[in-house]
């Protein structure tokens, strides 16, 4: 072993293999309005995903002004600036709408901003409407501070938490890709005001957590 850490090149080759075999290679397509039903199909979510102008995040670029203060990239600056609208400044947040469902109608109940940067990767809903959680984040699940997120029945977030202050393994313990934590295998309503979390580490341990929406903490 030692004589293999004098050789820097077989040094990165074997981190390489090391890391292929925790990190696996993904794709994430880009955010869509997506619709979730509660079990009991009475209340659907509708949540769309963050919005901006393909020149919205140069312009962000510009305006702040952290870019190289040279004679060519001021020129590029002034150039964009006068060839940009108002709208190309708007940055429309990540919303969610929870609706009644009768019969073929569709009632708001509320439609709020959700904390999530771009949209969660998946959302659940209580059989009575009185509470939603979110789960992970767009282009990055278990990273965050909003890898868990309780709404209550006006849409106000009431908890939001890290993986870490969750989990019951170590994050180390999970399956891992270049992006994302793969940290559980089902998260569902099991009453109104009780959700079981299955989580699931890359050797397929698994602990099951109970959280009560009511009490805004996990069961002892």
């Amino acid at each position: 072993m030692k004589r293999l850490l004098r050789h820097p090149i077989y040094v990165l080759i074997l981190f390489g293999i090391l890391v292929s075999t925790i990190a696996k290679a993904d794709t994430w397509d880009n955010p869509i309005v997506k619709t979730y039903y509660s079990d009991n199909k009475e209340f659907k979510l509708i949540i769309t995903p963050r919005k901006a102008s393909d020149k919205y995040y140069l312009w962000d670029y510009y305006k702040s002004n952290n870019h190289p203060q040279t004679k060519k990239v001021l020129r590029k600056k002034e150039k964009f600036m006068r060839s940009i609208s108002a709208q190309d400044t708007v940055l429309i947040p990540c919303t969610g709408e929870l609706y009644r469902i009768k019969g073929t109608d569709s009632v708001l109940i509320w439609k709020r901003t959700l904390l999530n940067d771009v949209c969660p990767v998946n959302a659940i809903i209580a059989d009575d409407g009185s509470s939603i959680v979110t789960i992970d984040n767009w282009y990055s699940k278990g990273y965050g501070v909003n890898v868990f997120v309780v709404y209550d029945e006006n849409g106000n977030a009431k908890r939001t938490y890290k993986l870490e202050e969750i989990s019951p393994f170590s994050l180390n313990d999970y399956l891992m890709s270049i992006s994302s934590i793969i940290w559980y295998d089902k998260v569902e309503y099991i009453e109104n005001d009780k959700i079981e979390l299955v989580f699931e580490t890359r050797d397929k341990r698994t602990k099951i957590m109970i959280y009560n929406t009511k009490e805004l903490e996990f069961e002892k």
